[in-house]
């Protein structure tokens, strides 16, 4: 570990010498009380403490799962290293989030009540007490795994545990926070990996070629996510004077050498060269926290409309299907979901068609199954980036045609793509991401996921969960959720479908096509009872009963819903657009379950005509 001082000590002096320089000029402008030099210059030093024991979690994880070969269980010592940093990392975001209170209180208070109040009621400190929590939940969790998906597991955790503080940072208010807050996510959670990666090449015995190629991915993500998240929060070339952009324009140098650094060592294959890309990167981590101590431009004063406040963008004009198919704007999320589906498919296809060209054996993959996971692809994006994603955050009845086609109609164009059968076709049977890839489809948790009683459950439930509950109204406001949401409905359609109709066996249980018939027959009828209790309900499923103090406190508000505070002149009245959603939940959820039926129909059909042609072979070889 000594060999990663000089990485960490590149990291503190640089945030240190930003904190002396930027000084408490930014309190003022937050309307905050000065908390002293403690607070000033302790809060990013502890950050980046907390960044480094992160990315040696993380590091340690990578390590297990994609640079070391094989798919086996994890070794001893890559889940001692992993498990203590994890620790170490819980410890230092519970430490941050006590320095967070003081920073945004004007000092420290007292442990105590007071101390408790200051952690829960502000968003800061909330996310770091998440990021301690979830670090602390890894540290276990690695502990005790021992097969490679398990490892996995830990790994998404502990990307997740990594945006506490992001969901509750800077990146999530002003104009344009739907673009920054998940620009600011994916380049938190790369940059991380990358710095993770590094500092295992620089202490563990590996060839270089494997987290090479971690590193390079990696430092694709952080360039183009910095580069979105730095348009988003400095919005105009003149407000790069300002104290951020002058962070930013000196981040972006020094990121522009890390990256001749790893063009270097790709090249030439020089393991030495890791260590001085690993003190650069620590560099640019250091440069990235001092961001923390200054106010972005974007959240400078300025006029605004609610809604630009609420949403992070405007909606000046009522919905059109002009609009809603060519008003678009980027969901960062699912579009860079869709690339990694669309790049990873189309590579697989690729080497599908050239091994069967090469040996003569005919057609190499179903055209149909590659038009429909590309078409799945397609829609996904359309459905979150173009004007049918803008809309969806104003109109309930939007949102909800939304979700439909999220969670219907792109799984099973997804699920009809057969993209586990295509992988097992172009990956050799002895190789590392054949076994990985087995390894996944072989663990406990997809195995029940894919239980056709859990899948449905799933599937039919998630509805009434999200939107006759309370939950709904609860997470409508924190916009960041709503993507989280997206991909649980995507999921929860994805699983269904893939034991219905999917053209790849099942993990779980397997059901005959008649069952399969029976269970599809069995979900039809809940769309049409969610969309009948959308219609008899005498209120918006979204409002949220709460009373406010009006007219100087003397006198009490009823707010009713999240919609209600966008102040839209031209949004309809909210009961009749909820009757709007009643009926499209019901179009759009059951009809393209009419097509699967069809589809399910067709493979029965395949599959019996399969069956006699087998039995008429067997019999024709017994005579």
């Amino acid at each position: 570990m000594r060999r990663l001082a000089p990485a960490g000590a590149a990291g503190l002096v640089t945030v240190l010498v930003a904190a002396l320089l930027l000084g408490r000029s930014a309190y003022p402008v937050l309307g905050l009380a000065d908390p002293g030099e403690l607070v000033q210059l302790g809060l990013p030093v502890l950050r980046v403490l907390t960044a480094g024991a992160a990315a040696v979690a993380l590091g340690a994880l990578v390590h297990g799962l994609v640079v070391v070969p094989g798919a086996g269980g994890p070794s001893a010592s890559v889940r001692a290293v992993a498990s203590g940093a994890a620790w170490a990392w819980a410890a230092l975001a519970a430490g941050t989030a006590v320095f967070t209170v003081a920073d945004v209180s004007g000092g420290f208070v007292a442990p105590g009540p007071d101390l408790v109040v200051g952690m829960v009621v502000r968003a800061a400190p909330v996310g770091w007490l998440a990021c301690a929590v979830g670090a602390a939940v890894v540290a276990v969790w690695v502990r005790e795994a021992r097969t490679w998906s398990s490892m996995l597991g830990a790994g998404v955790l502990a990307c997740v545990a990594l945006l506490g503080p992001v969901m509750t940072g800077h990146a999530i208010d002003g104009v344009g926070k739907d673009l920054g807050t998940p620009a600011v996510a994916l380049h938190v959670i790369a940059a991380t990996v990358w710095l993770g990666t590094l500092g295992a090449l620089v202490v563990a015995p590996v060839s270089p070629s494997r987290s090479g190629a971690v590193s390079t991915v990696c430092a694709v993500l952080t360039v183009v996510s910095g580069v979105l998240a730095s348009a988003v929060l400095v919005p105009s070339w003149g407000e790069l004077a300002t104290a951020y952009g002058v962070l930013v324009l000196l981040t972006a140098a020094v990121t522009v050498v890390v990256l001749g650094v790893l063009v270097r060592r790709r090249v030439t294959g020089t393991r030495a060269l890791a260590l001085t890309e690993l003190v650069l990167l620590a560099v640019v981590t250091g440069l990235s926290v001092a961001m923390t101590r200054a106010v972005p431009p974007v959240q400078a004063p300025f006029h605004t409309t609610p809604t630009e406040a609420m949403l992070g963008f405007g909606i000046p004009d009522p919905p059109t299907l002009a609009r809603l198919l060519g008003d678009w704007r980027l969901d960062v999320w699912f579009a860079v979901l869709a690339a990694v589906l669309v790049v990873v498919y189309a590579r697989w296809l690729r080497r599908v068609v050239r091994a069967s060209a090469a040996t003569g054996g005919g057609r190499a993959w179903p055209r149909g199954r590659a038009v429909s996971w590309f078409a799945g692809c397609a829609l996904l994006v359309v459905a979150t980036s173009s004007g049918v994603g803008r809309y969806a955050d104003a109109l309930f009845s939007v949102h909800v045609a939304e979700h439909m086609l999220v969670s219907v109609v792109v799984p099973v164009l997804l699920v009809l793509g057969g993209p586990v059968s295509l992988a097992r076709r172009a990956l050799p049977d002895e190789c590392d991401a054949r076994d990985r890839l087995e390894a996944v489809l072989g663990a406990p948790l997809l195995r029940f996921l894919t239980h056709p009683a859990v899948a449905a459950v799933l599937m039919v439930g998630s509805p009434f969960a999200f939107y006759l509950t309370p939950l709904f109204s609860l997470l409508q406001p924190l916009g960041w959720l709503m993507p989280a949401i997206s991909a649980w409905f995507l999921m929860a359609g994805y699983l269904f479908f893939w034991v219905i109709v999917g053209v790849d066996p099942a993990p779980g249980q397997t059901l005959p096509h008649v069952a399969r018939l029976a269970v599809l027959i069995a979900s039809m009828p809940f769309h049409a009872l969610f969309g009948v209790i959308l219609l008899a309900a005498d209120r918006p499923v979204a409002q949220t009963p709460s009373t406010l103090a009006a007219d100087g406190g003397g006198g009490q508000v009823f707010v009713t819903d999240f919609y209600s505070r966008l102040r839209l002149p031209w949004a309809p009245d909210l009961l009749a657009d909820q009757h709007l959603a009643a009926l499209l939940s019901w179009g759009m959820g059951d009809l393209p379950l009419v097509g699967v039926l069809v589809v399910l129909l067709v493979q029965w059909q395949r599959a019996g005509a399969a069956e006699d042609r087998a039995a008429r072979d067997l019999l024709a070889a017994r005579r």
